[in-house]
Formats: structure tokens, sequence, C-alpha cells
């Protein structure tokens, strides 16, 4: 088992010790820019490259753009935000062309990998906001997941009831004993999100018109008229 963890540890060691997902893996020797520096530079971090995520608050759909509202958390060596870290700050990501909201569900965890351009001015309640901003390249939408502990009960047969508080190496005797276990469930609907332009709806007054003896009439005939 120990040699099994040591094996583990190294190639964790040489490979870097943190796996991204592809879609938000950078060219090697790509400096990332933080959340923190980003809002302290100023105009100054503008064009630079920029990993973070969090957690999704709000989609706001524009004529051209989206923008997705996230409460920003540091993320881990997986580049997945960390929601039990003190937050920092919001920003938005913005998407060229029509996002679907249902796409970005709010409460769901994101990493967003792009470059930023100039802030966005908008409100957080009443009072006025300016989020930094993402123009994204691509991003990753963490799965649902949700952690409970379940405890087994078993028969024991001296009380000839279900019970966690009897085992095999117990004081009382033999019987089943208990045990506790970690369950951990994951949501894979919207893994990857797909951006798609609207449709554009078409009509015709032409179609499936006909006439009181259930023929199509002509194109241009006026109704009534046979």
């Amino acid at each position: 088992m120990q040699i099994k963890h040591i094996l583990i540890c190294s190639v964790l060691l040489f490979s870097g010790c943190a796996i991204v997902p592809d879609s938000l893996e950078v060219p090697e020797g790509t400096s990332l820019i933080s959340y923190t520096k980003a809002v302290t530079s100023g105009a100054n971090a503008q064009g630079q490259t920029a990993r973070w995520g969090g957690l999704i608050v709000g989609v706001e759909n524009k004529p051209d753009k989206t923008f997705v509202e996230i409460v920003h958390f540091p993320l881990n060596n997986y580049g997945k935000p960390n929601r039990g870290a003190e937050t920092t700050g919001r920003f938005k990501a913005q998407i060229d062309g029509f996002v679907d909201p249902i796409v970005f569900e709010e409460g769901r965890l994101i990493t967003f990998l792009g470059k930023l351009v100039a802030p966005t001015a908008g409100m957080v309640g009443e009072q006025p906001y300016i989020y930094p901003t993402l123009l994204v390249d691509d991003y990753h939408m963490w799965r649902k997941q949700e952690i409970y502990d379940v405890t087994m009960y078993h028969f024991n047969y001296r009380t000839g009831w279900f019970s966690p508080f009897y085992g095999r190496y117990n004081q009382w005797g033999p019987g089943f004993g208990h045990s506790r276990i970690r369950v951990i469930k994951y949501d894979n609907s919207n893994y990857k999100g797909t951006i798609k332009p609207p449709s554009t709806p078409t009509t015709s007054r032409d179609v499936n018109v006909r006439g009181r003896d259930g023929n199509p009439k002509k194109p241009g005939s006026k109704p009534g008229v046979e």
C-alpha cells in the first residue's frame, strides 16, 4: 500500500502536481494574473490571461453578448473554485453572442479562461460595483456534488432487531456489526455548455390555405374567393 502511495505522489510531482481540465489548460510558461492583482492593477491588467472561477449568481443577455456574474473564489490545484474559502469579490465573464441562461444555472461552480478587458459597471443590490471582466476563451462547468454519511444497521441475533450498537467483536456477543460510509453523488447535467445562436422564426401566409372545396388555394388569392 505504501509503495502505491509513493508511486501516485511521484506521478503528481513530475506532472506539476496539478491536473486541470483540457478546456482550462494554457501553454507552458503562460503567466496567469490573479484576481487580486487585476483589481489593484487597473487598466494595466487589461489584455493579460486569467483563469478565474466561482459561483454563478446571474446571467445578463445583451443584443450581441452575454455577461455571466460570478462570486469569485480561489481555485485549487485542479482549477476548481474552493467554495469553503473566503470570497474576494465578484467579476463578470463576457461571452460573445447569445447564451441561454439555463446553460449557466445559478448556484453552479464554474471556471473561466480568458483575457481581461475593460471593467463593467453594475449594481450589487443598491450599491454601485465595478466588475473586473474576462473576455471568455473557454470554461469548465463543475459537476454538482452531494456528500452525506450513511450508517449501516446490522441484525443482532441476541436482541432480535437491527441496531448500529452491536458488532461481531463487542462484549455483548456475536452478531452483525455496523459501519459508516461516505457517499458522494455527482450530477453530470450541464457539465459543458454549448453556445448556440438564437433561431429566427419563419412565417408564411400561404401555408395550408384551402378553399371551401378542400383544395389548396393559389398564393395571393383573397379569402373567401374560389
